[in-house]
């Protein structure tokens, strides 16, 4: 029957109390064999070592130490772990004992270091004490016989009074040197499994959290993988009609995504989720969407890498359907245009009998008057027509009559046309000189965007100021550029220029009329015909604003 039967199946509390003790009794049944071995050879070579008292003493205490470590760990009730010091102090002083008979070789005090290991490693200092005090007996009992003993006795005599109480005071001295690094360790360790445990609970906590805000927000979420492929959707854009039961690599396999204003399709490479796939960063991207077989959707899309220890680990993107206000702004904008196109024929007739009238022999005053009403309808009838162009280029219906043409006429043609209003404000407008560049594109609308480069530069260089219009071909592009020294703006407002109703502080401060939609109108035009166009200005250095297209 094995200890763990005699035990009973009392749960693991109970079988984890009694390992210490089960392993007491292994270690001294192992004793018990070692010194049962010594002492049978020593019966074989000389059986006279059992006349004396001292052999059956130690072998009487050995037993009784074994007794005690069996009654330990086999005993059914509550067994405290000091006992089991009692059993390597019964085993020390068996060896002790043992020593005491005349006819015990000396070595015989080895086995001692079985249980000098033993005190060391359970009773620590004090364990080192007390196999100090029975090495200095067995020592004392050794230099007693050094003076009767000669020759080979005497050596081992004198040897062994030397030799025992190192190897007993050491081995304790080991075994509390060995314990206490165990103990350190597992503190640490201890120490570092507490730790790993609160950063679990805290990372289980975080990643609870996380899961409530991906699974219950109101914007669509997606994560992606290194390889840009679908690990995770929120239900909001699972469920969402555009998805129409696709599985996600398959609704954005064959998606579009179009410009929002121009509404012609982007380069796949440039579409919102490729990027995001590359690992770049971006706020409020907003698209037209477009499934074969479906209504177009207005999406905003957000990203952002996820890096872990330096390296990327895929993206999260936040998609959030803004079709409907969209709508509203494509609504607003087919009012505005009707509301244009209904003003332009009324307008035309105001301005073509105001000029009717100012033909005639008029009273100063009421000439007067009129100009102001001729000034005015002027300039609601050139708000009008770029509500109108707004109008068709909203709704994708801008159309281009392409030809080949001089970028250097029309810029010749611009300052002709403005060079009389430059007068007026005392500044100086000249085209510097140089060769033609032939460009493919519409001459009406690149016209239109020379002279509202060259207007805005007059509206605002100061009075005394000079524009310097260039015209260039670098390479395979054409460019022209209006330079002025005016006032300038800031480089933040200057980036936003090119905004729809834009106008910045320098603007509305200048007491220049405008709707902010001229240079938005010239970005249109532009990017219509595939080029480009751009505004650097220097607070008090002037500007120059610019536009090139392919040759």
């Amino acid at each position: 029957m094995t200890p763990a039967t005699l035990l009973g199946a009392g749960g693991g509390d109970r079988d984890a109390e009694a390992q210490p003790h089960q392993e007491a009794l292994r270690l001294q049944l192992v004793f018990l064999c070692s010194v049962a071995l010594v002492l049978g050879v020593m019966t074989l070579v000389s059986p006279a070592v059992w006349a004396g008292p001292w052999v059956p003493i130690g072998g009487g205490v050995l037993l009784a130490a074994t007794a005690l470590a069996a009654a330990l760990a086999l005993g059914r009730r509550e067994r405290p772990t000091h006992w089991l010091v009692a059993v390597p102090l019964l085993d020390l002083a068996a060896v002790v004992a043992l020593l005491g008979a005349d006819d015990v070789p000396r070595t015989l005090a080895l086995l001692a270091v079985y249980p000098s290991f033993w005190l060391g490693f359970s009773a620590r200092w004090q364990g080192v004490a007390v196999v100090g005090v029975a090495a200095a007996v067995i020592t004392a009992g050794m230099l007693a016989r050094v003076a009767t003993a000669t020759g080979v006795t005497l050596t081992a005599n004198a040897v062994g009074a030397v030799l025992v109480p190192l190897s007993l005071v050491g081995a304790a001295w080991l075994a509390l040197r060995t314990v206490r690094r165990v103990e350190r360790q597992q503190a640490v360790l201890l120490q570092r499994e507490q730790e790993r445990g609160a950063l679990l609970g805290r990372s289980a906590v975080d990643g609870a959290l996380l899961d409530a805000i991906f699974e219950t927000v109101r914007i669509g979420l997606v994560l992606l993988d290194p390889d840009g492929r679908v690990e995770r959707m929120n239900p909001t854009l699972a469920r969402h009609p555009a998805m129409a039961g696709e599985t996600p690599e398959g609704a954005m396999a064959d998606a579009i995504f179009l410009d929002l204003e121009s509404r012609e399709p982007i380069e796949r490479s440039s579409t919102p989720f490729i990027r995001a796939a590359r690992g770049e960063s971006f706020d409020n991207a907003v698209q037209w969407a477009h499934r074969p077989g479906q209504d177009m959707l207005a999406i905003t899309v957000s990203s952002r890498p996820l890096i872990v220890d330096g390296a990327f680990r895929g993206s999260i993107v936040a998609v959030d359907d803004v079709t409907t206000y969209m709508r509203m702004l494509a609504d607003r904008d087919d009012f505005v245009a009707l509301v244009s196109h209904e003003l332009r024929t009324p307008l035309t007739s105001i301005a073509g009998y105001v000029e009717l009238v100012l033909e005639e022999e008029l009273p100063e005053r009421i000439a007067d008057w009129l100009q102001t009403v001729r000034r005015n309808s002027t300039r609601l009838q050139g708000l009008v027509e770029d509500l109108l162009i707004v109008g068709e280029m909203t709704r994708g219906e801008l159309r281009l009559a392409r030809a080949p043409i001089d970028l250097r006429a029309v810029a010749e043609e611009t300052v002709a046309l403005l060079e009389h209003r430059a007068r007026r404000r005392d500044v100086r407008l000249r085209l510097l000189p140089g060769p033609g560049v032939l460009v493919d594109a519409d001459p009406r609308r690149i016209a239109q965007v020379a002279e509202n480069l060259v207007s805005n530069a007059i509206k605002y260089v100061d009075e005394g100021g000079s524009i310097d219009v260039l015209v260039e071909g670098v390479a395979e592009r054409a460019t022209l550029a209006v330079v002025d020294d005016g006032p300038g703006v800031a480089p933040e407002e200057a980036a936003r220029v090119f905004e729809r109703f834009y106008r910045s502080a320098e603007a509305r401060a200048s007491g220049v009329q405008g709707a902010g939609l001229g240079l938005w109108i010239c970005s249109m035009i532009m990017r219509a015909h595939d080029g480009s166009i751009r505004f650097d200005s220097t607070p008090g250095a002037g500007s120059t604003a610019s536009f090139s297209l392919p040759r």
